[in-house]
């Protein structure tokens, strides 16, 4: 690098991640089909901007730019983006679910397998007895999940309610925390809309190996490491840079596992310095990196 090359800055990241987002009017996301071609490009996705996690989100792919989300229903961008997170799912051209920090994301369909893999499923629909015992599935998450086994095909949130005994608004939280936790172990997975309760609205959950078999005999074969991998390079790549403290909160690993992924990954060009206006020590994209700009090591 040349000495005399400015040091990367946010603004360089900004105008990177615009054209990765789709932040720009010619890139907006116009139609379903448009979306899907996206999120096959970025690999997983917010379904709305989270203020600490840096990441592309639908939202802002519809909108083509930066804007607040509207605090109405009357929003033709907002409208597509509730829209499509229900109807792609349910036509089986994306994955849906709670993946990282509990938030809702749209996942392409190949790249699901990378987080299966990370789970403790095998596969079997009665895994989830192992993490019971284990203490890493709540009692909440243990009934839901039973109810939804017995009931044996898919269920809306209301049938799960009731066959789980967390009916009520006493149960409300619980409740909710329970299939939070079944989506992030990927144990469950939203196929549908029911409009059976008295909003006329409401999910419907079934049990991953039943809707999507073809995952977990995919992820059988990803090793760990690999999986992590794959979704840090996939990351990068989305981002351009990223500190290294929130993406290991956003994907809830250790320094010690960061590490052994970046240096994985400097053999394909991921580096690792300072970038102004963002972090001392960020994970950078090699995209980033031009004769004209050159990372603070």
């Amino acid at each position: 690098m040349l000495s005399s090359s400015p040091a990367l800055t946010l603004a360089h990241v900004q105008v990177y991640r615009d054209q990765v987002y789709h932040r720009t009017p010619h890139l907006r996301l116009r139609t379903p089909d448009d979306a899907v071609r996206w999120l096959d490009q970025v690999g997983f996705a917010f379904l709305f901007p989270m203020p600490d996690f840096e990441m592309p989100s639908l939202w802002q792919a519809v909108c083509g730019t930066v804007r607040p989300i509207p605090t109405h229903h009357h929003d033709a961008d907002l409208g597509r983006v509730w829209d499509w997170k229900d109807s792609l799912p349910t036509q089986r051209r994306v994955f849906y679910a709670k993946l990282l920090r509990g938030k809702p994301m749209l996942v392409a369909l190949d790249r699901a397998p990378l987080f299966y893999a990370l789970t403790e499923n095998y596969g079997d629909p009665h895994d989830y007895l192992a993490e019971y015992e284990a203490g890493t599935l709540s009692i909440e998450a243990k009934k839901v999940y039973e109810a939804l086994l017995e009931h044996g095909q898919a269920a809306s949130t209301g049938i799960l309610r009731r066959q789980s005994g967390l009916e009520g608004k006493a149960h409300v939280a619980r409740f909710d925390r329970a299939i939070a936790q079944l989506q992030r172990s990927m144990k469950i997975v939203k196929v549908g809309i029911s409009d059976s309760n008295r909003w006329g609205y409401s999910y419907v959950y079934d049990v991953l190996p039943h809707v999507y078999p073809d995952i977990p005999i995919q992820a059988q074969a990803i090793g760990r490491r690999e999986a992590q991998r794959s979704l840090l390079r996939q990351y990068l790549r989305n981002v351009g840079a990223a500190p290294s403290r929130s993406t290991m909160r956003l994907f809830d690993w250790d320094a010690r596992t960061l590490d052994r992924l970046a240096d994985d990954l400097g053999a394909e060009g991921v580096m690792r310095g300072a970038v102004a206006e963002l972090d001392d020590d960020c994970l950078v994209h090699p995209g980033l990196i031009t004769p004209s700009v050159r990372l603070s090591q």
